[in-house]
């Protein structure tokens, strides 16, 4: 793992000098953070601001642009040459405002994610807010109130 987990240092660097107060949390998860193998598929959660109003295809171009950039350093190298694949980083991109929404894939990164930059403690604050019981593959949403729209 601790090559990927190097990457992933070297890209939320990249991110954080790119962005500087714009960017509010990065949060890290998947089957390679489950299974601690680094070859497995990782996702990447970054929230930045006044993305709200940007299509999710330009919300990819904003990923390809950073993995463009890792690409030229030894760490990623190194990744390649170790496994001759690709790392697999998946990114996830929201505004603030759209991390209560709480789609199945952010439910998933908020509780069982690993925290990698939470400036303000939005991620943190949000992830309290869940009340999510596993049942036999079955997600159960307590607090659920009468006539509130939940996505699923």
């Amino acid at each position: 793992m601790k090559s990927l987990l190097n990457l992933i240092q070297s890209l939320s660097e990249k991110i954080l000098d790119h962005y500087g107060e714009k960017l509010k949390g990065i949060v890290i998860g998947g089957e390679a953070i489950d299974t601690l193998d680094e070859k497995k598929a990782l996702l990447i959660l970054l929230i930045l601001e006044k993305v709200h109003k940007i299509s999710f295809y330009a919300r990819e171009e904003i990923a390809e642009y950073f993995i463009k950039k890792i690409e030229q350093i030894e760490n990623y190298f190194e990744y390649v040459k170790r496994y001759g694949q690709r790392p697999l980083l998946y990114f996830i991109i929201l505004d603030p405002s759209e991390l209560s929404f709480h789609n199945p894939i952010v439910l998933y990164l908020l509780t069982s994610g690993k925290i990698i930059f939470d400036k303000e403690k939005l991620i943190e604050k949000e992830a309290r807010k869940i009340n999510i019981v596993n049942i036999n593959r079955v997600l159960k949403m307590g607090e659920i109130n009468k006539g509130e729209v939940i996505e699923l």
